[in-house]
């Protein structure tokens, strides 16, 4: 082939991609001026995060008189978190709602937010991610992987259960071996706390339960009801130790596509999807705890917080300076 004909077939191909990407967000029609975009996540339809991507679409479409379209593709269809997250620097997928501890692969100071007790409220919570903290971690992100991080979903508080005995303070974990995600933090903070921590994939939990090889795990209220670990656990206890942070993405490729007043939109827009998502989950999460304690016959106690908070605080500091992160933790405090 010759050199001319190979930087003609070159040429085709770039003149092809443009009209594919002309073609993707402007709906095929480039006097219609629509623009569809694709968010992709890991949980099932119905999921509170699945009903709070559709609370943003709607928004967005009918804020813009429909000119701003989003097609939600939940269960994982386009790929697991880390593969949507690659997908999103690519430009290859418009949004992903994504865990923290996920997105931490490509931005580092998000492992920050596996340390215990950092928000003291749903207000702090909101604070840290609605304002400078949030802008922060948006900026870290583009310069981190070429992602925006438009705002902040949650699961919402997770708790203790165990099939031994009831927790009430640190030193009644001191005989239980604890399941705790593969990341580092969660290690050291159960290891803090008093108990044996056993880092273990989330699959094998319910078997290793069942078996006695585990004594006990956390998590929120409405994932303990989906996997039925009350049928193994009946202690219950309310350490509201961690709040898992789920991150609303955006692909700046896709964003420095759309015009300035819907980039303006878009982030306005998240915000209140995640105000609303937030007390949701929040809610969901009551009403199932109430679930399993009326229908299944489990006890649920509340914990001294302040003897945990008090053993949690220096893992916050350990992580901070581990990951260099101590002014982003200075932050988070003071945004209180």
């Amino acid at each position: 082939m010759s050199k001319q004909k190979s930087l003609y077939g070159i040429a085709a191909v770039v003149v092809a991609l443009i009209v594919i990407a002309a073609f993707r967000f402007m709906g095929g029609n480039a006097k219609s001026e629509v623009y569809l975009l694709k968010l992709g996540h890991d949980q099932t339809s119905g999921h509170p995060y699945d009903l709070g991507a559709k609370k943003l679409a709607e928004a967005l479409e009918t804020a813009t008189n429909g000119k701003l379209k989003i097609k939600i593709f939940p269960n994982s269809q386009l790929g697991d978190t880390p593969e949507q997250i690659e997908q999103l620097r690519m430009g290859s997928l418009d949004l992903s709602i994504a865990a923290f501890s996920h997105a931490s692969q490509f931005v580092p100071e998000f492992r920050l937010f596996g340390a215990p007790f950092l928000f003291e409220s749903s207000e702090h919570f909101a604070n840290v991610f609605d304002g400078e903290v949030g802008k922060i971690l948006d900026e870290i992100s583009l310069k981190r992987y070429g992602i925006r991080l438009l705002n902040t979903f949650t699961s919402g508080n997770r708790i203790l259960f165990n099939r031994k005995h009831p927790v009430s303070n640190p030193d009644d974990l001191s005989d239980l071996k604890i399941r705790v995600m593969l990341g580092e933090a969660d290690s050291k903070t159960w290891k803090a706390f008093g108990a044996i921590p056993a880092p273990m994939p989330y699959s094998e939990l319910y078997s290793a339960l069942q078996a006695g090889v585990i004594d006990g795990a956390e998590n929120e209220a409405v994932s303990i009801l989906r996997n039925r670990f009350y049928e193994t656990c009946s202690y219950f206890s309310l350490t509201d130790h961690l709040v898992l942070p789920m991150g609303v993405f955006i692909s700046d490729k896709t964003l420095q596509t759309l015009p300035e007043e819907y980039r303006r939109l878009i982030y306005e827009e998240a915000k209140k999807a995640a105000r609303w998502e937030r007390e949701y989950i929040a809610q969901r999460n009551a009403d199932t705890l109430e679930e399993m304690v009326s229908k299944y016959g489990v006890t649920a106690n509340p914990v001294d917080k302040a003897l945990f908070m008090e053993r949690g605080k220096p893992v916050q500091d350990e992580l901070a300076q581990e990951f260099e992160v101590t002014d982003l933790l200075e932050k988070i405090r003071s945004a209180r």
